[in-house]
């Protein structure tokens, strides 16, 4: 496997290497599955790095069309000679003064989608792992989530990783809350919409919109699952340590299924640096949302109103309470 970062580093050393003192630019070569060639070169007096991908002869330029831009690379369609013949490559360049990291993080998740591949179109390959990065590219310069959306993310992780021990690998498939689905989960004929709180003595969750609560079309049952947290800087664990440890039930294909998915929200695992706020779970809830049960649903709101947004006391909802060991035994996986 290709580590971009050290090859990066072991080109910058090579510069203050007598017989490399008047270069301008140094490369490395290497050879992937399918005869793929991928040139990492570093440019001397800026130190930046370019990384150039081996096409097909007969890509055009009108090819890169449909590739998505972004402010932190620039890409060029080029021949260059390559072990004595004349061949194309699709070359990604760093900008100056923008973040180094992520241009590698791309970069190694193009090595690594290369490398594991056994598809012979390079092009569409690049083009899928760029489309997937494709969010980034509009955001700031920090990527930071924020804290609500870190709380929010940790409790479905939470609860993934209990369907995963429980259930296996494939209950990972179950989890759309990164999809931006109405339900947080689909679990075979079941939906489950998590809600979490970190506010002291707080036995209220929010309710964004009439479809979270709304079971038309579910022919199972749906699930309030409740989490309360302890919010801290110290105290618990973040998002990068939950995250490493699903990663670790996982096998390969589900763990790039899970990097995927987070990256939806705007979690980037390669840099764990970024999520320091800690959680820890202190109270566990789980209702059965069936009739009766307190909500606003698309059933009974007037005409004329179009969005909704409520709150619901848990204490009203004791009727509909049950324990958590029969919702992980009875959801449907």
């Amino acid at each position: 496997m290709i580590f971009l970062t050290n090859v990066y580093r072991d080109i910058v050393n090579d510069f203050a290497k007598e017989q490399y003192k008047n270069s301008n630019i140094l490369s490395r070569r290497f050879i992937l599955k399918n005869n793929i060639v991928v040139l990492i070169s570093v440019y001397k007096k800026i130190q930046l790095c370019e990384v150039s991908v081996s096409l097909k002869n007969d890509v055009t330029s009108d090819s890169l069309n449909a590739i998505p831009k972004w402010k932190g690379m620039e890409e060029r369609l080029s021949e260059i000679y390559d072990d004595g013949e004349k061949r194309k490559f699709l070359s990604f360049k760093q900008i100056e003064d923008y973040e180094r990291k992520i241009f590698f993080i791309i970069m190694q998740d193009i090595i690594e989608a290369l490398y594991e591949s056994s598809r012979s179109e390079t092009l569409n390959l690049i083009k899928e792992v760029l489309v997937k990065w494709n969010v980034f590219f509009q955001f700031d310069k920090d990527f930071v989530l924020s804290d609500n959306v870190q709380q929010g993310l940790y409790g479905e992780l939470y609860l993934l990783e209990k369907l995963i021990a429980l259930k296996g690998e494939k209950a990972l498939e179950c989890w759309t809350g990164c999809n931006a689905e109405t339900h947080d989960f689909y679990c075979g004929i079941d939906a489950i919409e998590v809600k979490s709180s970190s506010a002291k003595d707080s036995n209220r969750v929010n309710i964004s919109n009439e479809y979270q609560l709304d079971d038309t079309g579910i022919l199972g049952r749906l699930y309030l699952f409740c989490l309360k947290f302890k919010k801290s800087e110290i105290d618990g664990e973040c998002l990068s340590e939950i995250v490493k440890r699903i990663s670790t039930m996982l096998s390969p294909r589900y763990r790039f299924i899970f990097y995927n998915k987070l990256l939806k929200i705007g979690y980037i695992h390669q840099m764990p640096e970024l999520y320091k706020i800690h959680f820890k779970i202190r109270e566990e809830n789980c209702y059965d949302v069936a009739e009766g049960f307190p909500r606003i649903t698309t059933k009974i709101i007037s005409k004329g109103i179009t969005s909704v947004d409520y709150t619901i006391s848990l204490d009203a909802c004791n009727a509909f309470q049950i324990t958590i060991e029969s919702f992980y035994k009875g959801v449907d996986l």
